[in-house]
C-alpha cells in the first residue's frame, strides 16, 4: 500500500504505527510515520476497555467484528489527531488500498463537489470507510469532528448498532445535518435481502475504480506485490 502511495498518490502520507518504527522507515519525503500512541487520549482509551470483552468483538456466539472497538477506535484516534489541525482537505485511506495509477490533486478535489465529507456510503448499512475525504475548512467542521471524537470519549459508542469506526462516522455526520457527497448512491440492498459479498465492495464499483483497488475482507489474504 505505501509502495503504491509513493508512486501514485499525490501528496504527502502519514503512516500511524503501534511498533517500533524501523519496519517503516522508508526514505521518502511524502511519508511521514507517527507513533499511535503518542495520541493524545489514545492511549487512555485504549485501557478504559481493556479489560471489557465486549469491546473485542467477543459473544455468546463467537467474535463479531462489529464489535471490535479495540481494533476500530484506533482509526478515528489517527483521524482526529490529523483533522484537529489540518487546514484545508484530507483524505483516509486504509491500510488494504492499492493506488493502481496516478491520482491527481484536481481530481480528488472535484470529489467534493461543495460537500465537506466524501465517502462510499451504503443504504440500509453502515458506511464503507476504507476511504473518506474531510475538508476542515467547512463550515461547522469543528462541531463535526467534536462529535466524531466525543461519540468515543462520552461513550455514546455503546449505544449505537456496531461499536466500530463506520457507525461512529455515520452518527456524526448526521448530527451536523451536513450535504452528503456519496460515492456510491448505487448501493441499494435487495428487497429479499441477498447480496452477494462481492456488492458490498463498493469502493471497486465506484468512481474510484479507475484509480484504487479496496482487498476488502478475504481479499487481503490474496493481496499481491503489483508494483
Amino acid at each position: 500500500m505505501i509502495d503504491s502511495v509513493i508512486k501514485n498518490w499525490p501528496t504527502k502520507l502519514i503512516v500511524y504505527s503501534e511498533f517500533p518504527l524501523s519496519p517503516f522507515e522508508i526514505d521518502d519525503e511524502k511519508i511521514e510515520v507517527r507513533d499511535f500512541f503518542a495520541i493524545p487520549n489514545a492511549t487512555n482509551f485504549l485501557t478504559y476497555i481493556k479489560n471489557m470483552p465486549l469491546a473485542f468483538g467477543k459473544r455468546n456466539n463467537g467474535y463479531d467484528y462489529n464489535f471490535d472497538l479495540w481494533r476500530f477506535s484506533r482509526k478515528l484516534f489517527a483521524q482526529y489527531d490529523v483533522l484537529q489541525n489540518h487546514k484545508g482537505k484530507v483524505f483516509w485511506l486504509d491500510a488494504d488500498l492499492y493506488i493502481r495509477k496516478p491520482i491527481t490533486e484536481d481530481f480528488l478535489d472535484k470529489l467534493f463537489k461543495g460537500s465537506p465529507l466524501v465517502f462510499l456510503g451504503r443504504e440500509g448499512l453502515y458506511t464503507e470507510t476504507g476511504f473518506v475525504g474531510f475538508d476542515t475548512e467547512y463550515d461547522r467542521f469543528d462541531e463535526f469532528l467534536e462529535n466524531y471524537i466525543n461519540c468515543l470519549k462520552k461513550g455514546i459508542v455503546f449505544q449505537l448498532p456496531g461499536w466500530q469506526d463506520c457507525e461512529v462516522f455515520d452518527w456524526a455526520r448526521r448530527q451536523v445535518g451536513y450535504k452528503e457527497r456519496n460515492l456510491s448512491k448505487f448501493f441499494k440492498i435487495p428487497k429479499d435481502g441477498k447480496m452477494k459479498r462481492s456488492e458490498l465492495n463498493v469502493m471497486n464499483r465506484s468512481i474510484l475504480k479507475e484509480y484504487i483497488l479496496h482487498y476488502k475482507g478475504n481479499r487481503k489474504s490474496k493481496m499481491i506485490n503489483l508494483s
